[in-house]
């Protein structure tokens, strides 16, 4: 008797936990615009500053929003911090961009910042994806900045993107890039007028939508003030946005200024914004 009441418990309970023949289970319930995991770690057409291989849909757009408040944090102690909300108090160096998708592999853009009122004019090409017999993505672009909204010291330059995912977890990046001009005032024959650095990067998942950002760009050959720029972010990814704390040691935010690298022993703080749509 003992043994038939066993036996008929495990009946029901295997029977309430288990689908009916043919009947598909509920799908596992979202919250609010927290999206699920995607099964590429590309979220977005950017790192910080530097690019990946991500690209924009036909005809649809993209907005980016780069904020970096001006006060260095290395500069004073806590006290002197704290009276400054932490940079909050001080300006900032604006970032504004627009990209637009002409086809689903094409796009171009334009970027304008608030330092030295520096306008860029961009294109990039996705011409590889990860995928079957490619085992990298590949991107190239183009673009030219200038000063005082491309009046001043224009600046070309020519650079490709490489990158490699593993899974849903891991993204990295490497971006050759030659910039000319990079000297605003190169009026002695001696000084290179030209910069060749390779932007690093990764992007890695610590939860469904939250990811952590680092990036690194050395100066392979040319003229190369201060030091690398370099940055670090945690990104946190819905539908359509994302927005990214950062710590950086420049402004920079364009080719032309990151080849003239960062501030030494500089951090500011700041964020981006991003919207596709």
């Amino acid at each position: 008797m003992i043994r038939f009441f066993l036996r008929l418990g495990l009946v029901l309970a295997l029977g309430q936990s288990s689908p009916a023949a043919g009947q598909t289970p509920d799908p596992p319930p979202t919250s609010g615009t927290t999206p699920q995991p995607t099964a590429d770690p590309q979220i977005e057409l950017n790192l910080i500053s530097l690019p990946t291989t991500q690209s924009v849909k036909r005809h649809h757009g993209y907005f980016r929003l780069n904020h970096r408040f001006a006060r260095d944090l290395r500069l004073g102690d806590f006290g002197d911090l704290a009276a400054d909300l932490f940079a909050l108090d001080n300006g900032a160096v604006l970032g504004l961009e627009y990209r637009f998708g002409l086809t689903d592999s094409i796009h171009a853009g334009v970027h304008r910042s608030t330092e030295a009122k520096t306008l860029q004019v961009f294109g990039r090409w996705d011409t590889i994806r990860q995928g079957g017999s490619f085992p990298i993505g590949a991107s190239a672009f183009v673009s030219t900045e200038g000063l005082d909204n491309l009046q001043d010291a224009r600046q070309p330059a020519l650079g490709v993107v490489l990158s490699r995912t593993w899974g849903q977890r891991l993204a990295v990046y490497a971006s050759p890039t030659y910039v000319d001009g990079t000297h605003l005032a190169a009026l002695e024959e001696d000084v290179d007028n030209r910069t060749l650095y390779v932007g690093l990067g990764a992007r890695a998942r610590l939860r469904p939508s939250v990811f952590v950002v680092g990036e690194y760009s050395p100066r392979m050959s040319g003229y190369a003030p201060g030091d690398p720029m370099w940055g670090l972010a945690l990104e946190k990814w819905t539908r359509g946005h994302t927005l990214a704390l950062t710590l950086t040691n420049s402004f920079a935010t364009t080719p032309g200024q990151i080849a003239r690298g960062g501030t030494p022993d500089a951090l500011y703080l700041g964020f981006n914004i991003t919207r596709k749509f």
